[in-house]
């Protein structure tokens, strides 16, 4: 009997081993329904279309991201989206860690959403503009037009004179060229050159 009895078990440990083996993991990049449901329309990474705050079905976004947050818990993008769809729910407490999460992993738009939560102090959480100018900072290194513009902004109204400003003149005016050449409609110009005005007046002052 066992003579018998051990090619099968050997034949079960092979077809179970070859059927683990061909389980892909999911693709980071492939769209998924939290997407669908909760992309931001300004996400340099977002792989779906955005979606406004007033037209999001939030409560079936925070239901499809969780889902697929739970099958990949390391993705930045899909962290962000939940972050989002539960701030843009009214539960700050909830979507916090995950947008924290998010922007530590290098999200940029995150970075500038959580920047800009801290630099308001929106819905309770505690404002921490040096917070705000860290993350805006790594936001702008990393290319993101609402950072590279919002960052000097701030700095030349003082409102990070209490932070460790990490740019220098240099740097922020390396952000604005940036942002002049990614201003795509007239409203991204006029302010990218407003901004540019104010912060060559500030950067003659610092000579």
């Amino acid at each position: 009997m066992r003579a018998i009895l051990m090619p099968a078990i050997f034949v079960l440990a092979a077809i179970t081993g070859l059927a683990s083996a061909t389980i892909a993991a999911p693709d980071p990049e492939a769209v998924t329904e939290c997407d669908k449901l909760a992309s931001h329309g300004s996400d340099p990474e977002r792989v779906a279309p955005g979606v406004g705050q007033s037209s999001m079905r939030k409560a079936a976004a925070i239901s499809a991201c969780l889902a697929d947050t739970s099958m990949q818990p390391e993705n930045r993008r899909l962290q962000y989206l939940l972050g989002r769809a539960y701030f843009y729910s009214g539960r700050a407490a909830d979507a916090m860690p995950h947008l924290i999460f998010s922007a530590e992993a290098g999200h940029r738009q995150s970075q500038f959403v959580l920047g800009y939560i801290y630099d308001s102090g929106l819905q309770g959480v505690e404002q921490d503009r040096c917070k705000t100018e860290a993350l805006w900072l790594r936001s702008a290194r990393q290319g993101r037009f609402a950072a590279l513009v919002s960052y000097p902004h701030h700095v030349v109204r003082g409102k990070f004179d209490d932070c460790d400003v990490n740019a220098s003149t240099d740097e922020m005016a390396g952000f604005l060229d940036t942002a002049k050449g990614m201003a795509s409609d007239y409203y991204r110009r006029a302010w990218t050159a407003d901004v540019t005005d104010d912060f060559n007046v500030y950067r003659k002052g610092k000579r």
